[in-house]
């Protein structure tokens, strides 16, 4: 037996409903100010020191022996009134002894931590059965609420009247028409959280403070109508499945505003004569929180930490509706759902391991209302367990706030546990819960939400273990494997949601085993434009069943669905490409050379949901390119061959405007496609439902469009608009992308909006209208952005008490561009202590460290940014630049190496690299940024002023090279005198393109001779020498002494190559050219007396006439 229990630990950081805590009427002394929302105790394992017990009278009671504090709690009739009555010196025996019990079925003492219901735990009564009308219910709930085949009818619920026969039939009737909104007013769903006042129910206290938690009130009651006895005389098995009907009534009114609409709305079409009563009127919220409600809307400071939205519009679209105007703010039916105090109270609630959900959402109490009740229902022993960090259960010291508590045995669980869809309904609602909360996909690695996705994970495995590992569970093997099949796509579409290793790869495939579908991915020739002549080879998915030939079930010709009544209004939600242009190029699907290629099978819209799972998992495997793209169309275009589906047909059509919108000619079609898919969410005319016919009769109804939406992945509303927003703003269509994000209150994307449009009056309008709403840091910073006053940056800095990121930033702009440096460095510090991971700011103190001359803060920034951004080339080079500085070219020398990685045409960085090699003495290296240099100088403009290589540099390399050949040689290293051969070869090389590609520069003959006379081409010296002679006549060299003397010395060269060759022309031809530099050196001489330069000319002359006649007389 285990003696310790770990106990739940308070939040380092608490959620917004912490204000919203339990409240339980009692003593200072009894109370736990550590409690902190979602918190629950982790019983698993744990010793509850149990008691034997003995069954006795009703006079019977126990006796306290060891003085414990202890109560004992009937749960079936007075759980309710005993959270705020308890008694105060309760009767109970320690443990090992024996107690007699009044009560006749086994009674379990239990340590139990003072965190209210959270710990229940409720012993199932073993001895439950149903009755023959609780199997008729439990058939109708196993062939209603599971995953029905297409063709399957509704069995018995057809047969019953109109008015039906019980509760549960009626709710089961309203289901099948999609009437979510009545069954949540039904007289089931008044009993269970009707009025208030209702006498046996605990009243919601008026002070929102310290009250319990939403969910709690609903677990209770909830707990209390399946354990108490009424009238009706129901079983308890007949209540729990008319509360799961209440639980999916609630999920799917949520999935409806959310995903899928049709919105509750009545758009813009008056019906005179007839008075509207609005939608939610009852419901959101249920009498059990009208007063929190009320409360919420007149006095805001009752919910404490929790950050109100003020709304634009506070009033319903359909005008007051029949209930208070209080509440009217409530339930607005405009797409940009109004927020208030309760509203914001029901998403704190569902926050869960510090994530938030998505704040522009429609009527998260639905949510909640459905995650309270099929949680219980699916864990039917802890009824009262809530979400929360499984950290909070792993410390306290638990020897002082623990009592022993009495629970006894309750035919609840037992009932619940004959519910074979509660499960999968809880994991559906778990889903939808991870879907709401705003973490974003490139910051998810899979370790957000761990409470959800154990949930997720603990009830999707015994879906799998029912419905996948288990054989025969319905009478019809088809049957069995359409479940098995939506149950193994669905689990895999949790672990794609919760991002896990795989996204759900695997099930994917289970699934596809399941259904027996065979999936050939292949290529074939054929064209994809109108105009297009020759076949090319085309993206291809084949799919059928291993029976289809043999039914010979398939759509021949287009390999299009043959139209009916009954899917026409599925298809007319395609846009195409005439409806966008009458020229348009594109076929609206690809024509196969091969006729069989045309042909489709057809498929069930379970097997076109899992090939829409692996068209996912494509796009989780690869990169979006467009590869990636054509694998993804070929799935999609398979699934677009059906219309069975409303959802369905969606999410393709969805996909395939996605991977459009990234080509040339599809890109028109697939904006609208995507305007079209979120306009059909609302009952309101729109540019793509401009007809009431559009709206009302070539639409789906509610309960078509949830019937297989959890098997796919359609983005919520929310997504939907914000990637709308996003895809127009990239076009220019930037008005339209500022009205959509300003329904999400996205106000940072409606300000830019509006700025890029031009309309800067226009956003500082909207800024203005939110200051007055209420004052925040980020919009005072968008209203600098927009009149640049310093002052409002200042005044977000005072309002975020030196914290606001964004006004630091903006502030130390505003210095650095008026020269005021050190000021300006100060902003940017104190910005990167409240977000030191922005490479960008770091980079703009780098750029003021190296301008101040600060090298060590300036060297400090540009690490960061090379840390935090590899791929910065610019910040490794300023890095190079720093330690060149500080003659350190072994330090600079990786980090350009680094920067010419991410970029290559740079000449600075080349420049840089040149000199740095030429100090490291690599002069290999040198040469080949010489020749980069060169590319680049002919590739760019003259503006780009890419420089010349500099005489220095192209000396160093040839005195270098030249020296390390000569040790080479000394040392008689065969491997060093090749490889500075080799160098020297590409020094020749590069000479030789510098002279082609470049203006004559004289220096450059000069280092060419000297490196042919260094490598033995003699016959090329010559040449050489003459090319500087003649580049040196262009030039007035006689004016300028330190000319004359290089010309002196030129022509001592060339004097001596020609004695070399000895012939007469040659001793000519020189003789010749030495009297003309004498002469012009004499033209330019003032003095009585020759120079020196004048004696050496004519002593070479004299030379080459004794020569001459010695040639001339052999």
């Amino acid at each position: 037996m285990i003696n310790n229990m770990t106990s739940a630990s308070t939040s380092a950081t608490q959620p917004l409903s912490a204000s919203l805590g339990r409240h339980d009427e009692r003593d200072a002394s009894d109370s736990d100010e550590d409690d902190v929302a979602f918190a629950y105790m982790n019983f698993q394992g744990v010793d509850f020191g149990e008691v034997t017990c003995k069954t006795g009278t009703k006079e019977d009671m126990p006796v306290v022996e060891d003085g414990d504090d202890v109560e004992k709690v009937s749960i079936a009739k007075d759980l309710a009134s005993n959270l705020t009555d308890r008694p105060s010196n309760p009767i109970v025996t320690g443990a090992g002894s024996s107690v007699d019990c009044s009560d006749p079925h086994r009674v379990r003492y239990v340590n139990r931590q003072k965190k209210d219901l959270s710990s229940v735990f409720i012993t199932p009564d073993i001895h439950l059965e149903l009755s023959s009308a609780d199997k008729e219910l439990s058939s109708l709930e196993q062939h209603l609420l599971l995953p029905r085949l297409e063709d399957e009818s509704y069995g018995e619920l057809d047969d019953f009247d109109e008015a039906g026969s019980n509760d549960a039939q009626d709710l089961f009737r309203l289901l099948k028409q999609g009437a979510y909104a009545d069954m949540l007013r039904s007289s089931v769903a008044v009993a269970l959280f009707g009025d208030e006042n209702e006498p046996n129910l605990v009243r919601f206290p008026l002070n929102l403070n310290g009250a319990p938690f939403m969910m709690e009130r609903i677990k209770m009651r909830a707990f209390n109508y399946c354990s108490s006895k009424d009238k009706s005389n129901k079983s308890t098995y007949a209540k729990c499945l008319e509360l799961e009907l209440i639980g999916i009534a609630s999920l799917n009114l949520f999935l409806q505003l959310n995903y899928t609409g049709p919105s509750l709305d009545r758009g813009l079409k008056p019906e005179e004569g007839k008075e509207h009563t609005h939608p939610f009127d009852g419901i959101h919220p249920h009498g059990i929180f009208q007063t929190m409600a009320k409360n919420s809307v007149h006095n805001d400071k009752n919910v404490r930490d929790i950050t109100v939205s003020t709304s634009f519009t506070s009033v319903s679209e359909d005008g007051p509706s029949s209930g208070t105007v209080e509440l009217s703010s409530l339930h607005s039916l405009k797409e940009n759902t109004t927020t208030d105090a309760f509203h914001n109270a029901v998403l704190s609630e569902l926050a869960i391991d510090g994530e938030l959900p998505f704040q522009i959402c429609r009527a998260p109490y639905f949510l909640l209302l459905a995650r309270s009740i099929l949680s219980m229902l699916a864990e039917p022993t802890r009824p009262f367990r809530i979400w929360t960090d499984e950290n909070d259960s792993e410390q306290d010291d638990v020897s002082s706030t623990y009592s022993n508590v009495s629970y006894v045995c309750d035919a609840f669980p037992a009932a619940a546990n004959f519910l074979f869809g509660a499960a999968l309904w809880s994991a559906r609602a778990v889903v939808a819960h991870r879907r709401l909360i705003t973490v974003r996909r490139d910051d998810d690695d899979g370790s957000a939400c761990p409470t959800l996705w154990k949930e997720a994970e603990e009830m999707f495995q015994r879906c799998l273990g029912l419905f996948c590992k288990r054989k025969g569970f319905f009478a019809d093997n088809s049957r069995n494997t359409h479940v098995a099949g939506s149950v193994m796509l669905e689990w895999g579409l949790a672990q794609h949601h919760f991002r896990k290793i795989g996204r759900g790869k695997a099930s994917f495939n289970k699934a596809l085993d399941f259904v027996e579908l065979e999936v050939e991915v292949t290529g074939a020739e054929g064209k994809r434009t109108k105009y297009q002549k020759k076949s090319t080879a085309q993206y291809l998915v084949r799919a059928k069943h291993a029976e289809a030939l043999v039914h010979s079930d398939y759509y021949a010709s287009e390999g299009t669905q043959p139209v009916t009544d009954k899917n026409a209004h599925i298809e007319a939600q395609m846009i195409k490409h005439d409806d966008v242009s009458d020229d348009a190029l594109l076929l609206e699907k690809i024509k196969f050379e091969e006729e069989q290629d045309n042909i489709h099978y057809r498929l069930s819209i379970l097997d076109q949901s899992i090939l829409l799972a692996l068209c996912l998992d494509v796009k989780n495997d690869n990169p979006m390119d467009g590869l990636t793209g054509e694998q993804m169309g070929g799935f999609l275009a398979r699934v677009l061959n059906q219309h069975d589906d409303w959802m369905v047909y969606a999410t393709a059509l969805l996909e395939r405007a996605w991977l459009e919108c990234e080509r040339t000619h599809g890109r028109e079609r697939a904006i609208l496609q995507i305007q079209a898919l979120a306009d059909q969410h609302s009952n309101r005319l729109t540019l793509t439902q401009s007809t009431f016919k559009a709206v009302e009769e070539d639409s789906a109804p509610a309960q078509d469009r949830l019937r297989n939406l959890h098997g796919i992945v359609y983005p919520p509303r929310w997504e939907l608009l914000r990637d709308l927003a996003e895809r127009y703003a990239k076009l220019g269509v930037v008005t339209s992308a500022a009205e959509l994000f300003e329904e999400l209150e996205l106000w940072d994307e409606v300000v830019e909006c509006y700025r890029i449009a031009g309309k800067e009056s226009k956003a500082e309008e909207v800024v203005r209208k939110r200051l007055a709403v209420k004052e925040t840091p980020r919009m005072y910073a968008a209203l600098g952005d927009l009149t640049k006053d310093p002052k409002y940056f200042e005044r977000a800095l005072e309002l975020s008490h030196g914290k606001f990121y964004d006004a630091h930033v903006a502030l130390g702009k505003y210095h650095f561009d008026r020269g005021a440096l050190r000021v300006a460095m100060k902003h940017y510090r104190d910005a990167l202590g409240t977000k030191p991971l922005m490479p960008a700011v770091w980079f703009k103190v780098g750029t003021i460290g190296m301008q101040l001359r600060e090298w060590d803060t300036a060297l400090r920034a540009f690490t960061e940014v090379v840390q935090q951004q590899p791929d910065e080339g610019d910040a490794w080079a300023n890095v190079a630049a720093i330690h060149m500085y500080r003659r350190n070219p072994a330090e600079a020398y990786p980090a350009l190496l680094e920067s010419l990685k991410q970029n290559r045409n740079n000449w600075r960085v080349w420049v840089s690299k040149l000199y740095t090699c030429i100090d490291l003495k690599k002069y290999d290296e040198a040469i080949q940024a010489c020749n980069e240099l060169l590319t680049l100088k002919a590739r760019r403009n003259e503006s780009e002023k890419v420089p010349m290589i500099e005489e220095k540099c192209v000396r160093a390399i040839l005195c270098g090279s030249i020296r390390n050949y000569d040790e080479a040689r000394s040392s008689c290293n065969d491997c060093s005198i090749d490889s500075s051969r080799r160098t020297l070869v590409r020094l020749r090389e590069l000479l030789d393109r510098m002279q082609e590609s470049t203006k004559s520069e004289i220096w450059l003959y000069e280092v060419s001779a000297h490196l042919n006379s260094e490598i033995g081409l003699n016959e090329d010296i010559l040449s050489d020498l003459m090319r500087e002679y003649r580049a040196m006549q262009s030039e007035k060299w006689e004016q300028e002494q330190t000319k004359v003397t290089k010309m002196v010395n030129l022509t001592k060269d060339i004097f001596r190559c020609h004695m070399k060759d000895g012939t007469v022309e040659s001793l000519s031809k020189c003789k010749l050219m030495l009297n003309g530099v004498k002469k012009k050196i004499g033209d330019n001489c003032c003095e009585t007396e020759p120079p020196k330069e004048i004696i050496q000319l004519e002593s070479m002359v004299t030379e080459l006439d004794q020569c001459i006649s010695a040639a001339k007389a052999k």
